[in-house]
């Protein structure tokens, strides 16, 4: 496994009376060039040479989203069992864990882990991680009052697939929370979770100058 020293730097959120201390990375930009240094010419053609790319390690605006939605409504995750999926520096996962949620964080890049653990460290929380691909992974690790996920709609795999894909970790009459940036994948995404019978909310949270979509879906 490739390892990388990235350059970090330390983000501060507070959301109500608490504050979330997270290390993100500096600049994606510098960080992929930090890759690209270490991979031979071949490892660079490799497609799966895209996936070591740190997009992780970015605050990202449909993940502080979910996070002041997890804020706005507590209800939601409290005393609930909850799995993030994609959780990257984990900020949805350290706001659900602050509010009484039983959190098992997930991401498949092979440097979250070290991140995400230092995020609960520096935000004086406790959380679950393990690693996962939900995407392609057929473990079985349970089913959740609430699965939850920031951004996920950023590839054009077929939206029923992304649908079931999320709903196998569902326990009966749980629900999926879900923030999107507006990504052009969301409305087939939408129309595939009816079809699974799932009917949604929605809200709109302003994260600086951009505006995130939250979605819960619960079965019909």
């Amino acid at each position: 496994m490739i390892k990388v020293n990235y350059k970090t730097l330390m983000q501060q959120r507070r959301l109500g009376n608490k504050l979330y201390v997270m290390e993100a990375i500096r600049s994606l930009d510098e960080a992929i060039d930090m890759i690209c240094e270490v991979l031979t010419d071949e490892e660079q053609k490799d497609p799966f040479a895209e996936d070591l790319c740190p997009y992780f390690g970015i605050l990202w605006p449909a993940a502080e989203g979910l996070a002041i939605y997890f804020e706005e409504h507590p209800e939601l995750i409290k005393n609930k069992t909850v799995l993030e999926l994609g959780c990257g520096l984990g900020y949805p996962s350290l706001v659900a864990t602050h509010h009484g949620a039983n959190v098992l964080a997930t991401d498949f890049h092979p440097d979250v882990e070290e991140y995400f653990l230092r995020n609960c460290r520096h935000s004086s929380l406790n959380c679950e991680y393990m690693r996962l691909n939900w995407r392609e992974d057929q473990q079985d690790i349970g089913l959740f009052d609430v699965v939850m996920g920031s951004d996920v709609l950023y590839e054009s795999k077929h939206a029923s697939e992304v649908a079931k894909g999320l709903i196998r970790f569902l326990k009966p009459g749980g629900k999926i929370i879900l923030s999107d940036p507006g990504r052009n994948y969301l409305q087939p995404f939408l129309e595939a979770m009816k079809k699974e019978g799932f009917s949604e909310e929605s809200d709109l949270i302003k994260v600086q100058d951009k505006e995130v979509f939250v979605f819960v879906f619960s079965k019909n």
